[in-house]
């Protein structure tokens, strides 16, 4: 029966478009009579059906990405999975369109409505994501159970146009297979109790507010350095010697660590990365937060802290924030150095003793 089976990642399913087809592994599996499992598009957010659902959200949410060239609707955006660092970037619904503004299109309205939820803190509410890609038609390959990390404006070209969507970042959770049986059994739920039994490990650690992935290593200076002309180890920070390309990055992430804050409801962002020992200062009528903004070419696996960063983390645990803007890309037109793309990850609130801390430089008073 299909509630014995499991989505494992990596894995490939039949996908024949036909839940009533018994060679159907992806919408035989997951579909249920009246909860809303589309043959398409990519975003296919399946309702609850208990009488009285306890959220507005849905029960879970199926993502996926077609890297096929056979059937189906014509993309304009490229998704992109990265294996190496558990992520995924994906592309909301919009396209080239009259008079559609992008937040009009309903997978749109799906992703905003989650994003609107991350930032208000009801993870007990928030759907699983599963992941799919569709690299061949007839067959899908689950990448993973997902959690939504960052909501975006981007843009892409159609037609020569310019269009607005949304671009989101996804965390794979963990290497855990799903249960079908969970996925039949969350729509009946009546609180979130119902909807965790059976759930794997890394979702259920999620909801209950565990960071399933690894940390994030901190390497602290223990004094003010400047800038070197090399280069540390590639999944780290680093350095650069150019300062051009430190400048766009820093900026880029600077840009980008904002935006993230003034979606979740700050309306007021200052810059006081020249006399504080953090980045960003926001507020909001009662909220107040400070952010420790870090951008980098690399994986992100680490970053650099001045001590006085440290220090001041340590003393503000409860209103940190820390946004890394990991694996950047820069380029340059025409004498200009640009930072684009890249992928956030976000620690709030942020306690500094959660990753690692590592010395890697030491102030040295001559005998």
């Amino acid at each position: 029966m299909a509630r014995d089976e499991f989505f494992r990642p990596g894995h490939r399913y039949r996908d024949k478009g036909a839940p009533k087809d018994p060679e159907d592994q992806f919408m035989r599996w997951i579909n249920l009579p009246s909860s809303g499992m589309a043959n398409a598009p990519g975003i296919r957010p399946l309702r609850y059906l208990s009488r009285r659902p306890f959220t507005d959200l849905p029960a879970f949410l199926i993502l996926v990405t077609k890297k096929s060239s056979t059937g189906g609707s014509y993309n304009p955006w490229d998704d992109n999975f990265d294996p190496e660092h558990k992520t995924v970037t994906y592309w909301g619904d919009a396209k080239l369109h009259p008079e559609k503004h992008f937040t009009d299109f309903p997978g749109n309205r799906t992703l905003k409505k989650l994003w609107d939820a991350v930032n208000e803190g009801r993870r007990d509410e928030l759907p699983p994501i599963l992941h799919f890609m569709k690299y061949e038609s007839g067959w899908v390959t689950f990448t993973g159970l997902c959690e939504l990390t960052e909501l975006s404006q981007s843009h892409f070209e159609e037609k020569g146009q310019r269009v607005a969507n949304y671009r989101c970042q996804l965390r794979i959770l963990g290497p855990d297979q799903v249960p079908v049986a969970w996925l039949h059994s969350r729509r009946s739920a009546g609180s979130p109790e119902e909807a965790l039994r059976g759930a794997p490990a890394s979702w259920t650690a999620w909801v209950q507010g565990a960071n399933t992935s690894a940390s994030v290593e901190l390497e602290a200076d223990s004094m003010e350095v400047p800038w070197a002309a090399e280069d540390i180890r590639s999944e780290g920070q680093g350095f650069s010697s150019d300062p051009r390309i430190r400048k766009a990055v820093e900026l880029e992430a600077m840009r980008r660590a904002r935006e993230h804050f003034q979606r979740a409801g700050f309306t007021r962002i200052e810059d006081v990365s020249r006399k504080e020992s953090f980045d960003l200062h926001g507020k909001d009528v009662e909220r107040e937060v400070f952010i420790e903004v870090k951008g980098t070419q690399s994986g992100g696996a680490r970053v650099l802290l001045t001590s006085s960063e440290v220090e001041f983390a340590r003393c503000n645990k409860s209103k940190m924030a820390l946004y890394v803007l990991h694996s950047m890309q820069v380029r340059e037109v025409e004498g200009e150095v640009i930072a684009e793309g890249g992928e956030a990850r976000v620690y709030w609130p942020w306690d500094v003793d959660a990753g690692t801390l590592a010395p890697i430089s030491f102030s040295y008073g001559l005998p």
